[in-house]
């Protein structure tokens, strides 16, 4: 069985990462967790905050929540600090074999940089496969 870790931050639009993840266990047998990593540097902050209704970590609850009702196995983690640390902490102690891991939106340069530092950093410290997934709408484009 595979060990599938799904990375989501404090942007509401990383949410669907969560439901990504639900499908994921439904279709095959792996076991996943879902990291969300409260990273004040990824992102600009101000966007993220007043995208939620509620605190992120309540709002993902729910979202899993309503997963585990399908039996839907999967675990959760809350944890702070920087992302290209925790991240690859995160795989090597819990022998995580897959990251997925959302694309930032295409006009956040700050965001893209901090997503190539984690990707470095996962690569050459871990054996774990990456695959970096973005949001496409029903219509075809990108979000």
């Amino acid at each position: 069985m595979k060990s599938v870790l799904i990375i989501v931050d404090k942007s509401e639009s990383s949410l669907w990462l969560a439901y990504y993840a639900m499908g994921l266990t439904s279709r095959i047998a792996v076991k996943v967790s879902i990291l969300m990593v409260i990273d004040e540097e990824y992102g600009d902050g101000s966007e993220a905050s007043s995208e939620w209704i509620g605190l992120p970590e309540k709002r993902l609850e729910a979202i899993l929540a309503e997963g585990r009702s399908d039996n839907t196995r999967l675990d959760f983690y809350v944890v702070r600090g920087r992302m290209e640390e925790e991240i690859p902490k995160f795989i090597l102690q819990n022998g995580i074999s897959k990251l997925f891991i959302g694309a930032p939106q295409s006009n956040h340069q700050n965001s893209y940089a901090k997503l190539m530092k984690i990707l470095d950093v996962v690569n050459t410290t871990t054996s774990c496969e990456v695959e970096v997934v973005q949001k496409v709408s029903a219509h075809g484009k990108r979000k």
